[in-house]
């Protein structure tokens, strides 16, 4: 065993004078341990949540979004055929509308204008089956816009397009439509704003439309976005390619800044326990005040006195962020596999609190931990170097 580590052991555990800086030491073991456990546990549920927001987006929207003015379908449709990492696409068309109630009750909304028997395939609704009947002209509303309206299933609606005036004089279409289905997203406001419908209700509302808006693409799940991206640029240079974090680029953003400053401020109570090893190691060079002056008579260099203390401070602060962050996988593993944290499902759109830590996650933080406990434990050191026997003698007496 390295000297400076034995004697690190020995002031760490050692008999004599150790009385309060033991207190102190394991007072900044367990701030250590509450950083550490509650950044992993903060990062896991931010991780969580960003999932489950990210695969309710990616079932509303798909996977990739073709736009542009000059949209022609028939090309697009072909390549899409040919190209095997592309599982699915809806064509559509996309219209601010009135959706009309009984009693005239009005409520602006999205209206989607899809193929309806493949809308329960192609978005993730969370719906069973749904009986379809073309003459009835068929649509799929939110849950919070349905009860806005009052409307259950088997009710029927009008909806209208006053964008689509078809000139000076007049009103706008307006077609009466059948609802077969509510679906409850509980993301972002497609419960209270989207309307999926059937492709020849757009047609007939949408009046100054000349043709479809875009294309909707789910890829296979072992597909690169950004790489199936890049091919469509290729191939449709002309034409807007997003992803589904394009089109909620703000959204992420701010999740994102979110993450950041849960790190941010969590890593102060990291910071707090490193002032708390910072003043215990104070405490143990005061104590140990004579040990150190001996050591330096008996030809112990200041980088042996520095890597004691160095070594004594990464091993209270070791302990406590191995401690913290043990506890805190313990908690992630338990919960990933029983679920024993739970959330209201009618507030929430999961029965339980979500947790999903990633390999850069289980790195960045001990990373923090180690460099804080770094520099308290330089800190420390630099004060315990500048002690000389003549000093010790003196200050021991």
């Amino acid at each position: 065993m390295n000297i400076s580590t034995y004697i690190a052991k020995r002031f760490l555990l050692g008999e004599r004078g150790v009385g309060a800086s033991r207190f102190t030491g394991l007072i900044a073991i367990a701030g250590m341990a509450v950083g550490c456990f509650a950044l992993i546990l903060s990062i896991a549920v931010l991780n969580g949540f960003e999932k489950k927001v990210t695969a309710k987006i990616r079932g509303f929207e798909g996977d990739l979004r073709v736009s542009g003015a000059s949209l022609d379908f028939i090309d697009i449709q072909k390549q899409l055929d040919e190209e095997q990492s592309v599982l699915s696409y809806m064509p559509f068309m996309e219209r601010k509308g009135l959706v009309i109630g009984d009693g005239n009750i009005l409520r602006i909304a999205t209206l989607k204008a899809v193929d309806m028997n493949k809308t329960s395939s192609f978005y993730q609704l969370g719906l069973n089956e749904i009986e379809l009947n073309p003459s009835d002209f068929p649509v799929i509303i939110g849950q919070l816009l349905a009860s806005r309206l009052n409307l259950v299933v088997g009710d029927y609606v009008k909806l209208m397009s006053p964008v689509d005036h078809p000139s000076r004089f007049g009103l706008p279409r307006k077609v009466q439509v059948k609802v077969v289905g509510v679906f409850q997203g509980n993301v972002l406001d497609y419960d209270d704003r989207l309307v999926f419908v059937p492709l020849s209700v757009g047609k007939f509302l949408f009046t100054r439309k000349k043709g479809l808006d875009g294309v909707d693409i789910r890829l296979t799940a072992e597909t690169e976005i950004n790489m199936a991206r890049e091919w469509l640029l290729n191939k449709f240079p002309h034409m807007t390619i997003e992803s589904w974090e394009n089109i909620h680029e703000g959204l992420f953003q701010a999740m994102r800044m979110e993450r950041i400053g849960a790190i941010a401020v969590l890593s102060l109570i990291i910071l707090v326990a490193s002032f708390n090893l910072t003043s215990t190691l104070v405490l143990v060079t005061v104590q140990k005040i004579r040990e150190i002056g001996i050591l330096r008579a008996v030809g112990a260099t200041t980088g042996t006195i520095r890597s004691i203390l160095i070594k004594q401070g990464f091993m209270i602060g070791g302990i406590g962020a191995a401690v913290g962050l043990g506890l805190s996988f313990l908690v992630v593993i338990v919960q990933v596999n029983f679920g024993l944290l739970r959330l209201p499902e009618d507030i929430y759109f999961m029965k339980n609190l979500p947790m999903i830590l990633t390999v850069k996650d289980v790195i960045l933080v001990p990373f923090i931990a180690i460099i804080l406990i770094s520099i308290s434990s330089g800190l420390a050191a630099q004060r315990a170097v500048l002690i000389q026997p003549k000093d010790a003698i003196y200050m021991e007496k």
